[in-house]
């Protein structure tokens, strides 16, 4: 199928089910005829970049060696209108039965799954009154127009979220023409379309006046792109734009004022001096930045006018970390309350087990941490070690007991920024206290098996932990591990060397060290009612 009338430099068509934009019209010498010199979606498609015996025909906007192709008109498939692929998935076969059928998905706007089409006549039947209908998913299905004015209108009038990801629309002028046909328009999900701007559509923004969430992933959209394009929808409160290859932002001036939630996953951005550029955004309060590849943390605390401390979330903040201290201006963000951070590639799960308690410590208000609640016992728990856990270092640095003489050096407040704070709420860690455990942290791993006959289907497992892990933190480990509500169990411990002596861990503010765990011993989830074996409690090591 193709439509010579319809074809620019621009236009978007698909060819055996890979999708490109057409850059060139014309002859390629020494060949006759006419020629479409196209871009493919996928870099690895093409045989060159443009340019072929010498010659520069156009080139591909994502400088791939591999990326552009000549192909006949012949060949190309121009799309179809939305009317047409909504009465194609949404409607039953004819009679003669030649109808096929597509591959469906349920799901919401942002997140779908394929079903199996069987049964799809019962499934169809339930679409049978278009106009009914609120959502409607019409990914990868070739549409490249709006069709005839004001068929849309009368074919799905309630429409609130669209999916047109995937497609072969080539303008927001299109885009202008279909959501201008549907009123109660909310969502509109256009990831995947690569599509010029134009002055006719900047010059209508009423046309998306009721549209809150736009998603626009994989749109091969710079970010001055984008703030282009948020002059036709400035109203937007949810906006995504994953995976454009973005890597700077700048300030954006009187756009994106309305913007609440701002998904900027999957664009290498690098570092936090770019997420920064989004200080001044007055309604920001949820960014998700996954997958950014962040190399630093600079967050001035309380800046005035700095509207990004009101962030309260980030997910997962894949940060280039070097050391657990790269966190501590997390802790000046006044609203940050969730932080997603176990997928740092920078971590292997040993040492995200030795530092979970030292994120709660240091992040004042984190309320959540990796989907978990930081309960008022587990922060206690945490802020009490990571005093111990460096009371040496306090104290090397200058650091004293008597508040008066309590003067720790400018590189120690640098590094424990919230370290004065909690002696100030917990008191100073005693000397006997912190040396002990600097003593007895040599060696610190401990190499332990972790059981859970509560749940057969569990195999054990052999994880190395640190002497310093309180109980509190084993439990929150053991509960992600097993999937088993732990508070609802009780934890015990068998001696390697005395399998006969079981001993209770119900103090979470002890430590591995504290109950005189050593290495090979077996931790053990059991039934809060049923003791296999007679427990008692080991005097904690002194």
């Amino acid at each position: 199928m193709h439509n010579m009338e319809s074809l620019c430099i621009g236009s978007r068509i698909s060819v055996t089910g890979d999708s490109a934009t057409v850059k060139y019209i014309g002859t390629v010498p020494p060949t006759k005829g006419e020629w479409l010199g196209v871009e493919w979606d996928d870099p690895t498609r093409g045989r060159h970049d443009g340019t072929k015996d010498g010659v520069a025909y156009f080139k591909c906007r994502n400088r791939h060696k591999t990326s552009g192709s000549f192909i006949r008109a012949t060949k190309a498939n121009f799309g179809v209108s939305i009317c047409d692929a909504i009465t194609d998935r949404y409607t039953l076969p004819t009679e003669s039965g030649d109808s096929h059928m597509n591959d469906m998905y349920l799901g919401n706007i942002k997140i779908m799954k394929k079903i199996e089409t069987v049964g799809m006549d019962q499934v169809q039947k339930q679409f049978g009154k278009l106009n009914q209908l609120k959502q409607i998913i019409l990914r990868d299905q070739i549409i490249s127009s709006a069709g005839t004015v004001g068929q849309l209108a009368t074919l799905t009038p309630s429409l609130v979220e669209l999916n047109l990801s995937k497609n072969l629309i080539s303008s927001w002028d299109t885009v202008c023409d279909i959501v201008k046909q549907l009123p109660c328009l909310k969502v509109l999900n256009l990831s995947e379309n690569i599509m010029q701007v134009t002055d006719k559509a900047l010059s209508q923004p009423e046309v998306f006046a009721n549209i809150d969430t736009m998603v626009l992933n994989k749109c091969s959209l710079s970010w001055e792109e984008l703030l282009t394009c948020t002059t036709m929808w400035p109203q937007v409160t949810e906006l995504h734009i994953e995976a454009n290859n973005m890597t700077h932002l700048s300030p954006p001036g009187d756009k994106l004022n309305h913007v609440k939630l701002l998904h900027l996953s999957g664009n290498p951005l690098n570092s936090w001096h770019e997420v920064q550029q989004l200080s001044q955004l007055p309604m920001l309060s949820c960014l998700l930045i996954k997958e950014c590849e962040l190399s630093d943390l600079f967050i001035k605390p309380e800046e005035k006018g700095c509207l990004i401390n009101k962030i309260q979330f980030i997910s997962p903040l894949l940060l280039v970390m070097q050391q657990v201290h790269d966190l501590n201006p997390l802790n000046n963000l006044p609203e940050f309350i969730e932080l997603h951070f176990r997928k740092n590639p920078a971590l292997n799960q040993d040492r995200y087990d030795a530092i979970h308690d030292i994120i709660v410590a240091k992040i004042k208000r984190l309320q959540r941490l990796d989907r978990l609640s930081v309960t008022q016992q587990s922060r206690f728990t945490a802020e009490m070690d990571y005093l111990r856990k460096y009371g040496v270092e306090w104290r090397e640095s200058g650091g004293h007991q008597d508040p008066e003489r309590n003067q720790p050096s400018q590189e120690f407040i640098e590094n424990h920024p919230r370290y004065m704070e909690l002696i100030a709420e917990h008191g100073a860690p005693d000397d006997k206290q912190f040396m002990k455990m600097s003593s007895a942290l040599k060696g610190n791993l401990l190499e332990l098996i972790i059981e859970a006959p509560v749940k057969p289907d569990f195999k054990p497992v052999t994880k190395k932990l640190p002497k310093s892990m309180s109980i509190g933190s084993l439990k929150l480990l053991i509960q992600k591990l097993t999937k088993i509500e732990i508070r609802n169990q009780r934890l015990v411990y068998i001696s390697k060397e005395n399998p006969d002596h079981v001993v209770e861990l119900d103090r979470d503010h002890e430590t591995l060290h504290d109950v005189s765990i050593d290495p090979g011993d077996t931790i053990q989830v059991l039934s809060g009612y049923h003791w296999a074996k007679k427990t008692s409690r080991r005097k904690p090591r002194h």
